[in-house]
């Protein structure tokens, strides 16, 4: 059973048709990267599968289970209550608060989490409080941070922002993380700590997809990976498949023009 199912994903805004019935699977400890030239569809899909934008059409499944899907009485769409919380985003921009520290970023949305139930966080706090504290050094070790725990963004280099951004997303066990762009605003000799780090990731307990335009970024990262254009995925395999032996016309002109830049 696939960790991650997408059928027939559709997302309109007006009369522009943004995606057009997209569908994949992705198996826990994949790594998804999602390429194509812009305005083909990567970033709607992504804020559709991290329900940033409500999808008009589609199923989204984990698990086996409907997270997401369109009444069949009412025709209008369910998201089911809680699937935020096994949903992570690493955004592009970083998205750190920079008046906290690198440990309150991680801490801040696990505390507010538990506060929602205010009579188990009342009676059971510094148990709560001590639980998040140890997550958050826990994490913070996975990404090598762990001597930046009281460090404010600011002070940080990008390569050590996005791994803050990529820590806290762990923080609430999401069993799918996406990112957009995560080396985007890097400059090139960070990108490579960002690549160990989100390879370091791979649990079989856990699926990645990863929006990128950097093509060997998305090779070395991937164990699939999907060309998308107008809508559609028009290509989708390994990459070694879809890289060095595409099929698709669509995706060969868009491998040969990455490369003449």
């Amino acid at each position: 059973m696939p960790l991650l199912e997408v059928k027939n994903l559709r997302k309109s805004f007006g009369e522009n048709e943004v995606l057009k019935g997209v569908s994949f699977t992705l198996d826990g400890g994949e790594v998804l990267s999602v390429i194509g030239a812009s305005g083909g569809g990567k970033t709607t899909l992504l804020r559709c599968l991290n329900f940033l934008e409500v999808p008009d059409g589609g199923e989204i499944l984990v698990n086996g289970e409907r997270v997401f899907y369109i009444d069949d009485e009412t025709g209008k769409p369910v998201t089911v209550p809680g699937v935020q919380n096994i949903m992570g985003m690493v955004f592009q921009q970083f998205n750190l608060f920079p008046q906290y520290s690198v440990k309150e970023n991680l801490t801040l949305a696990p505390i507010l989490h538990a506060k929602s139930d205010k009579r188990r966080f009342k009676e059971n706090k510094r148990e709560i409080l001590g639980e998040i504290d140890k997550r958050a050094d826990e994490i913070l070790s996975v990404v090598g941070l762990t001597d930046k725990a009281a460090s404010y963004p600011g002070f940080l280099s990008g390569g050590q922002q996005q791994r803050v951004a990529i820590a806290r997303a762990l923080m609430l066990s999401p069993e799918v993380l996406f990112f957009d762009e995560p080396t985007s605003s890097l400059d090139p000799e960070l990108t490579g700590e960002v690549l160990k780090v989100i390879k370091g990731l791979k649990s079989h307990e856990r699926a990645m997809v990863v929006v990128t335009h950097e093509l060997e970024f998305a090779r070395a990262v991937s164990d699939k990976v999907i060309f998308m254009a107008d809508g559609v995925i028009v290509e989708q395999g390994p990459p070694s498949a879809v890289f060095d032996n595409p099929q698709s016309e669509k995706t060969m002109a868009f491998l040969n023009r990455s490369e003449a830049y």
